[in-house]
């Protein structure tokens, strides 16, 4: 049980010395312009430090089963504050390490200055316990969050194209066999489409890289517009895409591929797509599916369909 007597002492006096932690703290930290300029966009971050350490305070001061959830409500919300830092890119590794070890060090030093001459006993010696578990639960904590959340980032840069936002070739290849093994089990049509973008060579070279960027991210936007549930779409790389669409047959992906082409091409007159289509067969166990052999049927047929409208008046209309 924690003396009240204990409270009344040292709780003025603790509560006392918050704003020279915060001072010392910003002073510390001044000489970094990163730090600095993050400031001035989070006014706030001194009076939230102050609020922390100012709850740091009370619970110095709690009851055992009080102060254990305290611990775990802080364990929480630095993690929470880690993650939230790392999902904004609000600092680099190495200035949080710096920020938060800053706070840490000005708590100690001045809650240490308080306790200075002070008897120890067997009553105030939890101030230094929990001084110490409070600081180093936080900072833990927020570091953990940190991680997890820069880790959680490199791993959706990892399947994942920075361009379009759509799934790269490496994801395609860790997700198929679990789509196909999904439609034998639902005995429904899976349906791969491979589609290559004509004329990007010449958008790029009339009009810049970033016409030819914007278009690739329109094409991105387009297959989610002609059908929502198309969350499997993939970059292959430069100007080819794999779609696998799962609850459709062959004739029901050659009508999106038409809309697709539509949609791009009153997007920019200049541009078209072509397309190759293959189902993937339900009548063979899905670990005997040799998937880069159905890619290269969808190749070839895209092939036929660029060369069939190569000459056509359709085709010279999308290029003129």
């Amino acid at each position: 049980m924690v003396d009240s007597l204990l409270q009344e002492t040292y709780s003025p006096l603790l509560e006392k010395v918050i704003p020279a932690i915060v001072s010392d703290h910003l002073n510390e930290m001044k000489t970094s312009i990163e730090f600095s300029a993050f400031i001035n966009h989070s006014e706030n971050y001194a009076h939230e430090l102050s609020d922390t350490l100012l709850n740091h305070c009370k619970a110095f001061f709690y009851e055992a089963e009080k102060y254990q959830d305290f611990i775990k409500k802080t364990d929480t919300e630095a993690f929470d504050l880690g993650m939230q830092f790392a999902e904004n890119n609000l600092l680099t590794v190495e200035l949080i390490l710096k920020m938060s070890h800053s706070t840490r060090m000005c708590s100690i030093r001045h809650v240490l200055t308080v306790l200075n001459g002070k008897k120890l006993t067997t009553s105030n010696a939890i101030i230094f316990e929990r001084l110490y578990e409070l600081a180093n639960t936080r900072q833990n904590a927020f570091f953990q969050g940190y991680i997890h959340e820069q880790n959680e980032k490199l791993r959706v840069q990892s399947y994942t194209d920075p361009l379009t936002g759509l799934f790269n070739r490496r994801y395609f290849y860790k997700t198929i066999p679990g789509e196909i093994t999904r439609a034998h089990r639902t005995n429904c049509p899976l349906t791969l489409m491979l589609i290559d973008l004509n004329n990007l060579k010449d958008i790029n070279d009339e009009f810049g890289h970033i016409e030819g960027d914007k278009l690739l991210e329109h094409f991105a936007k387009s297959v989610s517009k002609i059908r929502a549930d198309f969350d499997s779409v993939f970059r292959f790389g430069g100007d080819e895409f794999v779609v696998l669409a799962p609850n459709c047959n062959k004739e029901n992906a050659e009508e999106i591929g038409e809309r697709l082409n539509s949609e791009l091409n009153n997007y920019n007159r200049k541009v078209s797509l072509s397309y190759g289509v293959v189902e993937l067969p339900l009548n063979q166990r899905p670990e005997e599916i040799n998937i880069d052999n159905y890619i290269r049927i969808a190749d070839t047929r895209m092939y036929k369909y660029k060369a069939r409208y190569k000459g056509s008046s359709r085709y010279l209309c999308i290029e003129n």
